[in-house]
């Protein structure tokens, strides 16, 4: 048996609209929600494929696939982890960015390229062109200052 403290008529007022929203599930999110968890991956894990092989490209890119010595072993096992990308795939991206790099084209070229764009350059042999502003899209000019944007188009990092 359960004991219930007596109380007066104002508390019991009071008592009864706290064990009724007790009973009743909230409307408000709970803080403890948005908190880490297992079950919530990070969000790089859950993108569509085309945007994870994007952001592989890119970290790939600079840290030391356009390079003659190329990644660490180490990298590649973080990007394949971090992106969810099979082994085959990522031999496939080191390949396409080294051929990437052979025709001209730079690592600050991927921050503004997705990975379908780089894969038609390379099929098609496109050499780098000297002004690169037709190929920035919206999205980035937006980002950057005009002298950020300069420093990309003549293949510098800003």
């Amino acid at each position: 048996m359960t004991y219930t403290a007596p109380v007066d008529a104002a508390g019991d007022a009071e008592l009864l609209a706290l064990r009724a929203a007790l009973r009743n599930p909230s409307t408000i999110p709970s803080l403890a929600r948005t908190f880490p968890h297992p079950d919530k991956r990070h969000w790089a894990r859950e993108s569509p494929l085309p945007v994870r092989l994007t952001r592989a490209t890119r970290r790939l890119a600079h840290n030391g696939a356009m390079a003659p010595e190329g990644c660490t072993a180490g990298e590649m096992e973080r990007v394949r982890t971090n992106h969810r990308i099979r082994i085959d795939v990522l031999k496939d991206i080191m390949k396409t960015l080294w051929s990437f790099r052979l025709l001209g084209w730079l690592p600050s070229d991927t921050l503004y390229l997705t990975w379908s764009q780089v894969e038609e350059f390379v099929a098609a042999g496109t050499q780098r062109p000297a002004d690169t502003l037709d190929l920035i899209p919206d999205w980035f000019t937006r980002r950057h200052t005009a002298d950020e944007l300069k420093t990309f188009r003549d293949g510098g990092d800003a």
